[in-house]
């Protein structure tokens, strides 16, 4: 089927299996109530909404915390891959490529439990099987016996293969920091690729990716920055395919005297507005989570503008599932927050909606 949009794939179909999905979403008028609750609460709550498959199942081994971070993240897996397997055409293509963020997030999930001497089970616990490869391919890989294993396993992977030179730069260092900056970058290099800007939707699209790629660049930044790190080679430490921050960009803005000078830097910039109250805050605690919160909703704020332009395209569904994923981080860090005794207006802060 041909979109009105100009892409091949079911998208109107799609669309409005997301648009049901999206109703389950739990409202704004709920937060002030789960910030109230206990973990048991919480827990019940829960088990009433979408997620009440996952929360019944995991019931009986798990409870607390855990109980409320596994059920929230095997639905956002269920629901995930629900949406792949009835999208054909360029959508799938697109979403597949999309999605596998979560097939890399995984694959280090298995590298760095493997490489610390997690346990199995404790690696399980943390896999969310939402993209292309299966929970029972990521068991495959978690009992192999240790990180070279798993390199030789993935050489049988499409897209998750990775190269010689980046496997002896990790026998050199000793760490997993070269094959983890390797698969991140493969990620946005083979999604931005996917998008062909076939039509306004899909440019908006590829747009919206770009920018992800400036936040994840812009936090790498002021993390090196914080840490008083200035690397030789800055450009390694950065994705290329940002929307206005390109590496060359980043690399001098690297070289600024101080995190001040680089937030009086960030100035010039179309986000700037987004976080300048998050880099006050910044300059006053020292932490940069106010920051990534603030960049977490500038992006919220964009997917969701940009899915009411072209409801029939792949720009509401790519919306949802943002929203979906914000959600259970939103139930998580509550559930954390709870167990760790902090106040409701402390956890408030914390959320993004």
């Amino acid at each position: 089927m041909l979109s009105i949009w100009g892409s091949k794939g079911n998208y109107s179909y799609v669309s409005a299996r997301v648009k049901a999905k999206k109703s389950l979403l739990i409202s704004k008028d709920n937060y002030p109530k789960l910030l109230l609750m206990d973990l048991n609460e919480i827990g019940r709550f829960l088990g009433e909404t979408q997620y009440k498959v996952e929360m019944t199942e995991l019931a009986t081994k798990y409870d607390g915390v855990n109980l409320i971070e596994l059920g929230t993240s095997k639905n956002l897996a269920r629901v995930f891959t629900d949406i792949l397997d009835y999208s054909k055409g360029d959508l799938r293509e697109m979403l597949e490529r999309y999605l596998m963020r979560w097939d890399v997030s995984n694959i280090k999930t298995v590298l760095r439990g493997k490489y610390y001497g997690a346990s199995a089970e404790e690696i399980k616990e943390d896999i969310v099987a939402a993209g292309k490869f299966s929970d029972e391919y990521f068991n495959t890989l978690i009992s192999l016996e240790g990180v070279d294993e798993i390199l030789k396993e993935l050489k049988n992977k499409e897209g998750l293969v990775i190269p010689e030179e980046i496997i002896a730069e990790y026998n050199e260092s000793k760490t997993l920091a070269p094959i983890e900056d390797y698969l991140d970058k493969k990620y946005y290099e083979d999604v931005l690729e996917c998008v062909k800007c076939r039509s306004k939707a899909e440019g908006l699209f590829k747009q919206f990716l770009r920018k992800e790629v400036d936040v994840t660049n812009l936090m790498t930044l002021m993390k090196l920055k914080k840490e008083g790190l200035s690397p030789a080679k800055p450009e390694k430490y950065f994705i290329e395919g940002g929307e206005e921050l390109d590496v060359k960009t980043l690399v001098g803005l690297s070289k600024v005297e101080s995190m001040d000078h680089l937030a009086s830097e960030l100035s010039k910039y179309s986000f700037y507005a987004e976080v300048k109250d998050a880099l006050e805050e910044m300059k006053q605690t020292g932490s940069l989570s106010s920051v990534s919160l603030a960049m977490q909703r500038h992006l919220l704020k964009r997917s969701e503008k940009f899915s009411h332009i072209y409801p029939l395209s792949v720009l509401p569904i790519m919306d949802f599932m943002l929203r979906k994923k914000q959600e259970v981080d939103n139930i998580r860090i509550i559930a954390r927050c709870k167990e760790s005794d902090l106040g409701p207006d402390q956890i408030k802060k914390l959320l993004v909606m």
